[in-house]
């Protein structure tokens, strides 16, 4: 059985609840036909008279009996008093038939033997019926049984099954036929009138004796075991499934019906049908795996059909399956097409499993991974790989049959170039839900990372950023930047006092600018980044070289002192001093240095190391 995932529903919540329903279609509705997707719809003429309006799955609305066709209901259940008008008379009862055959719907009749509701507790004899003897009692059951389905037949509608009787837990007509008070023979005999009256009217209409309870088989043995040494004859055993009612959980719900039913036609040789079931509408996800389950089953047991009772109901009474606040059926509905809802916390997960964050790879073919997550086997189908958010190529699953929940999906990009990457990737299963996997940053190739960089001045027009680095051989090398920027910023690079190009740094965080520089001489080497404009510089916090030219790495270089910005004979003209490897230390005066330059411009080299505030002075040196 193929089952097909669809995903409805991304809801967060004020208080970031992520809620998913997930979609399985358990079994193909148009394949069953012949089973009877039902609902008992006795109420619709009342709720009709007090101008309920219902609609459909999209909002619009139309003629209920549309919407249940739409649905997937198949047959219409129709209940029967012994009333001449009004509520469940002959009258009502014949033009909801009329409805239900233009819908292309069969028909189960449903007699309560009563002027009003007949079930366990309550099995009144009608009012003109009272103080009468088992016979005449069995001959009212086939007078008004023949009347009303001679009525529905004389209008163009033969229906497809009769009750003889609603719920007869202790038999009908009580006390008479009660069965717990001695009335077991008079129950037979009722219901046997009914059956004569069925058949009389139409031999095809199929007989349907009804009992609660429908997971204890004990109930159904003692009632059927009666009947049968009583002389009764029925077609059908009809039984009630309510969770509700029963005080079960729907599985065990489930599990002991379909022990039942499988007792039941074995001892007696008889189909079943489950006639009345229902849920809450307000746990409409789990009244709708309770209901697709239930379905599902009989289906596969070759049972006969399953019947919602009063699905379309909405206010006084609390199972329907229609929702209130938006007049349009719940999930409970889409039982009936086949369709099984699952709440969960999440339906598919994928994370890259290689390269991870910031990993350093050889240059050359490059193997991406991603690992992913599923709540469904057989469900993972695709994965496109995406590097530096350009798509590189997708892994397509061949046979969805051996894909677990958790799968590894691989794909090679060959001679990805050196330099810093993104990888990622786009999961799809087999009904085109989607997941998008994290954004993984990684470098290929060998790379020098220069942690000395620093800024100064970064909000002002002229902030720099310097690198002193040691390059062993001229050649090609490719930069990247890590930065964070609140807005977009400009910066020239210059590579030794020379300017070589500007960049820009996009509004962005934790992420990668690259660019290419040529460096044509050996040995030491400034690189400066300087602000273009009043905005500053973004926050870098590294900087990656990467040999282009299969060159020797650079190094972190000592060289530099860094000029002061002494040009005259001023012993107290400002000077800013810095460490050999280029980090700012203070800004003083030469005075407090004790030195001179004797007004030429020079540079003041320092140690990093120091006594109490003052650096050890190495050299003066004058610049060239």
């Amino acid at each position: 059985m193929k089952k097909n995932l669809l995903l409805l529903m991304l809801l967060w919540l004020s208080l970031g609840t992520h809620a998913i329903t997930v979609t399985d279609t358990v079994f193909n509705r148009k394949e069953h036909e012949e089973f009877a997707f039902g609902a008992d719809i006795s109420f619709v003429p009342q709720m009709e008279s007090w101008g309920t309006k219902w609609l459909d799955k999209n909002g619009q609305q139309k003629d209920i009996l549309q919407i249940l066709k739409e649905q997937g209901i198949n047959s219409i259940r129709l209940r029967v008093w012994t009333v001449p008008n009004g509520a469940s008379s002959k009258q009502e009862v014949v033009n909801m038939c009329k409805r239900a055959k233009a819908k292309g719907m069969s028909v189960m009749i449903d007699f309560h033997y009563s002027d009003t509701w007949a079930d366990p507790g309550s099995q009144t004899i009608p009012s003109a019926w009272t103080d009468h003897s088992v016979e005449a009692l069995s001959q009212h059951v086939y007078d008004h049984t023949y009347d009303v389905l001679s009525a529905i037949k004389n209008a163009g509608v033969t229906p497809k099954w009769v009750q003889v009787g609603n719920e007869t837990k202790r038999g009908m007509l009580y006390p008479v036929g009660q069965t717990n008070k001695g009335g077991s023979v008079a129950f037979a005999k009722f219901v046997k009138a009914g059956y004569d009256a069925v058949k009389a009217v139409d031999e095809s209409m199929q007989v349907i004796v009804h009992l609660p309870d429908g997971h204890d088989n004990s109930l159904y043995r003692s009632i059927f075991d009666g009947l049968k040494k009583n002389g009764a004859k029925w077609d059908i055993i009809g039984l009630s499934a309510y969770p509700r009612w029963s005080h079960l959980d729907g599985p065990t719900m489930i599990t002991k019906v379909m022990a039942n039913i499988n007792d039941l036609k074995q001892r007696y040789g008889t189909p079943c049908m489950v006639v009345e079931t229902g849920h809450y509408p307000s746990k409409a996800v789990e009244g709708n795996q309770y209901m697709v389950g239930v379905m599902d089953k009989m289906i596969k047991n070759g049972d006969l059909g399953c019947f919602y009772w009063e699905p379309e109901s909405m206010g006084g009474y609390d199972m329907g399956a229609w929702d209130e606040a938006t007049k349009k059926p719940t999930v409970m509905m889409d039982a009936f097409l086949g369709v099984k809802h699952t709440e969960v916390s999440w339906m598919m997960k994928a994370k890259m499993k290689s390269p991870t964050a910031e990993l350093m790879v050889p240059a050359g073919d490059l193997l991406l991974e991603t690992r992913v997550q599923h709540v469904r086997k057989g469900r993972l189908k695709s994965a496109e790989f995406y590097l530096d958010k350009k798509k590189v190529g997708t892994f397509t699953v061949k046979d969805l049959a051996s894909v677990g929940t958790v799968e590894v999906f691989p794909w090679t990009v060959t001679n990805a170039p050196i330099g810093v990457h993104t990888a990622s990737a786009k999961i799809t299963d087999n009904v085109k839900n989607t997941q998008t996997t994290d954004t993984v940053t990684f470098f290929v190739g060998e790379s020098a990372l220069m942690d000395s960089g620093q800024i100064t001045d970064a909000g002002q027009r002229g902030g720099t950023a310097r690198w002193n680095i040691k390059f062993p051989t001229p050649g090609k090398y490719r930069l990247a930047f890590k930065y964070s920027s609140p807005a977009l910023r400009g910066v020239e690079v210059r590579l030794n006092g020379d300017s070589i190009t500007k960049i820009y740094f996009y509004k962005d965080s934790n992420v990668f600018r690259t660019f290419d520089i040529e460096a044509n001489q050996m040995d030491n080497q400034e690189l400066l980044l300087t602000a273009a404009s009043s905005t500053g510089l973004p926050d870098i916090s590294s900087l990656r070289i990467f040999p282009l030219e299969g060159q020797p790495l650079p190094v972190q270089s000592e060289m530099t002192g860094i000029s002061s910005a002494a040009s005259h004979a001023n012993d107290d003209e400002a000077v800013s001093v810095f460490s050999l490897s280029g980090v700012l230390l203070y800004q003083t005066t030469l005075s407090q240095l004790g030195i001179s330059l004797g007004g030429k411009p020079s540079a003041v080299v320092v140690l990093p190391n120091s006594v109490g505030d003052t650096p050890y002075i190495v050299r003066k040196q004058r610049l060239k």
